[in-house]
Formats: C-alpha cells, structure tokens, sequence
C-alpha cells in the first residue's frame, strides 16, 4: 500500500507501544521518518531498540525516541 509518506516527517504520540507504534512500523516500512514520542520511557526505549535491531525497515540514521 502506498501511503505517500517517502521523505516526510511523522510525527507519533504514544509511539512507544501498542497502535503508536504500529503507525511508527508503518511508517517507516513506507518509507517515511517516524518521529515517536511516549511518556513511557521505558517502552520508548524498548522500541527503539526493536527498530534498530534490524527487524524493520528503517532508514539510516535513526537513533533516538523522543
């Protein structure tokens, strides 16, 4: 499904779980830029991690949740 969302910036709140970060995986697998926020570092972080690990088609350079 195409999105649209190549090259451009979304912005996520409660990005650190459940459908926050569904709409992150989303997002990125379309080729866009999830930007994350969550009030739950711990899950922030978990995700990140998840992200970085390989297991989602992220681009280069993302390396912080917010």
């Amino acid at each position: 499904m195409d999105l649209q969302l190549r090259d451009k910036v979304v912005l996520i709140t409660g990005g650190g779980k459940g459908i926050g970060a569904a709409i992150a995986r989303a997002t990125a697998n379309e080729g866009g830029i999830p930007v994350a926020v969550d009030k739950d570092v711990k899950a922030g972080n978990q995700f990140r991690d998840e992200l970085k690990s390989g297991r989602e088609n992220m681009r280069p350079g993302l390396d912080g949740f917010i």
